[in-house]
């Protein structure tokens, strides 16, 4: 079991929206671990392992009209929650719905780049969204990176075998 804290609605409230929103609608469920990187796990509604059920999976998020470009209609970041070890983001350039857990501290590498002026990017990126922190089953995360080769990926599927949200602050 793993477990998400969410950060504030009010800092991010399409990013967090729309990962409530992929929960709700059970989108990771039967989803995978997809790739471990040196710095991040990556995590997502597909399954490398199993084309039918990633069909699947895949008409029911374009029917919902998530793909073929990303859950975000825009990217949000604040750097008020910077890609520190557990927390979660979703990459700027997919803008989800699949999202990865830093493994080490990300700050730089999925923050801003310095080009980066006021909001409006002059050959740089604004940032990932980090949108959470892992509170619970760092210990699960560090199992599952056991079962990537050599090269980041998985032999077989590391399923998401569930998802749902545990309590809301209103």
């Amino acid at each position: 079991k793993i477990t998400l804290r969410l950060y504030s609605l009010d800092t991010m409230p399409h990013t967090i929206h729309t990962f409530l929103t992929l929960i709700d609608r059970q989108h990771y469920n039967r989803g995978s671990f997809l790739s471990l990187r040196p710095h991040v796990l990556v995590a997502g509604p597909v399954d490398m392992h199993d084309v039918e059920n990633n069909r699947q999976l895949e008409q029911k998020m374009k029917r919902e009209g998530y793909f073929p470009d990303g859950a975000l209609l825009f990217n949000e970041y604040s750097g008020e929650f910077p890609h520190v070890v557990r927390t979660v983001g979703f990459n700027e350039e997919m803008g989800g719905p699949v999202f990865y857990v830093n493994l080490v501290d990300n700050t730089v590498g999925h923050g801003p780049s310095d080009e980066h002026e006021g909001g409006d990017s002059v050959g740089g990126k604004e940032g990932d969204p980090c949108f959470g922190e892992v509170v619970e089953g760092f210990d699960v995360i560090e199992k599952i990176k056991g079962f990537a080769t050599a090269d980041g990926m998985f032999e077989g599927s590391v399923y998401i075998v569930g998802s749902h949200v545990l309590k809301t602050n209103e």
